[in-house]
């Protein structure tokens, strides 16, 4: 049986308590029912642990329901009538005065933000001693990046940064989150990369920093714009208010080899240092894969010639899409965008597409496509390995999961990223052409 609705894709109330999640000693109360909290909890948990126990009963005080992360004032029917101001009151108190957390942050769910309690004065009153960011309204409907986006810059607006030194080649990585498909192995990839031509990242912002590295943000020489949706606001805030320069690299995402290069080289020219170390890595990189393709073409003709679909946002689905084309010589035959902040991601995806001819894969449908490799998220998959009647390859490059445990870290960016989607690819076809 077909199903009725797709996967629903989170929307800014999600984006903006993970932005806030993916900082080491920050709380993020929520401020709305019970059921609200689970699977933000789940997932920020499972993202980036903090706790060794995944024991419910190890948590068992109010307001935190048998989870870790995310504790909830769990509104009913009454609070919206009368007001939550009690049961504010109460969590302030309780979960304020833990001493592992540098900042208490409360967000309103998008029916909470309804009911017009003054979350600030709540805040000053009752945990005057710690410092606390009350977000009344997360963007309701809007897409996720903006919710990311719009928190993260409450945050930035509330720390007090030295001022601007710029002095070192230091960057700031803007626009991942922890909500990103293995958002660890990615940053660890673009780190080891960097660091072959001297460079370092002082902050990957809400990506498993403490709040002080996050303070230190202005050390920077550079801020490097990773995703549009998720860093492009936030880094002309920073150019306007505190004169860092930032750099959107034309390459997109550096997934894939020559994406990677051509990022490496944008931001080592913007920095004035030597990017031949990363790129002679990167090449050796390249001719190890190099092998592994020669050999499985030699032998099944593959992976030219594969068709394959997307289904996730513009930047992951631009930067997938040109290098399984581009590099292994595959063929696009359903390319689905989930809604956007910006739209010139999409374009330039749309612009190459029609150069090769190939542009009504924007006009197919990922379910119906009926393509040799799927990537997206694990919801999506499971629904297409329900609907699919011929054998496909599922790849995860976003979330939600299947929940299969990554015990090493993976990357989907850089030298390592390209390896990992080579990998599971031609193992994937395989089991396809078997």
């Amino acid at each position: 049986m077909r199903p009725c609705t797709e996967n629903i894709w989170p929307d800014a109330f999600s984006g903006a308590i993970f932005a806030l999640e993916g900082i080491r000693d920050v709380v993020v109360i929520l401020n709305g029912p019970t059921g609200c909290k689970f699977y933000h909890s789940a997932i920020s948990d499972y993202q980036y642990p903090r706790d060794l126990s995944f024991d419910p009963l190890n948590y068992p005080e109010i307001y935190y329901f048998g989870q870790p992360r995310v504790p909830a004032t769990f509104l009913d029917g009454n609070d919206y009538i009368y007001g939550a101001a009690s049961k504010l009151e109460k969590i302030l108190q309780r979960v304020g005065g833990k001493p592992q957390y540098k900042l208490v942050t409360v967000v309103n769910s998008p029916g909470a933000a309804l009911i017009g309690d003054d979350l600030q004065r709540l805040a000053r009153t009752h945990i005057p001693q710690v410092p606390c960011i009350c977000i009344e309204n997360t963007g309701f409907s809007g897409v996720f990046a903006e919710g990311f986006q719009n928190a993260l810059l409450q945050l930035l607006s509330h720390l007090n940064p030295p001022g601007h030194q710029g002095v070192e080649p230091y960057v700031n990585l803007v626009g991942l989150s922890i909500y990103h498909k293995h958002y660890r192995g990615s940053i660890k990839e673009l780190q080891r990369l960097l660091s072959l031509c001297g460079v370092k990242v002082q902050t990957t912002m809400c990506c498993g920093n403490s709040l002080e590295e996050l303070r230190n943000f202005t050390r920077a020489r550079l801020n490097v714009v990773l995703d549009p949706d998720y860093g492009l606001e936030v880094c002309q805030w920073m150019k306007s208010h505190h004169h860092m320069p930032y750099l959107l690299p034309a390459s997109g995402l550096p997934l894939g080899f020559e994406a990677t290069e051509r990022w490496i080289t944008q931001v080592c020219s913007a920095l004035g240092v030597n990017p031949l170390p990363a790129l002679e890595d990167i090449e050796s990189c390249r001719a190890r894969a190099f092998l592994h393709l020669s050999r499985y073409n030699s032998v099944t003709g593959l992976p030219r010639g594969a068709s394959f679909a997307v289904k996730t946002e513009p930047a992951l689905a631009a930067a997938v899409t040109i290098w399984l084309h581009s590099y292994l010589g595959m063929l696009p035959a359903a390319i689905e965008l989930l809604p956007s902040i910006h739209h010139c991601t999409a374009q330039k995806l749309e612009d190459y597409l029609r150069c090769y001819g190939l542009h009504q894969a924007f006009h197919s449908k990922f379910m119906d496509c009926g393509a040799d490799v799927l990537l997206s998220d694990g919801n999506t998959l499971g629904q297409a390995q329900l609907l699919q009647k011929q054998p496909f390859c599922g790849i995860e490059i976003s979330l939600p999961s299947l929940g299969y445990l990554d015990v090493v870290d993976k990357s989907l960016l850089g030298a390592s990223g390209a390896m990992l989607l080579i990998e599971q690819i031609l193992n994937g076809l395989r089991f396809v052409y078997s």
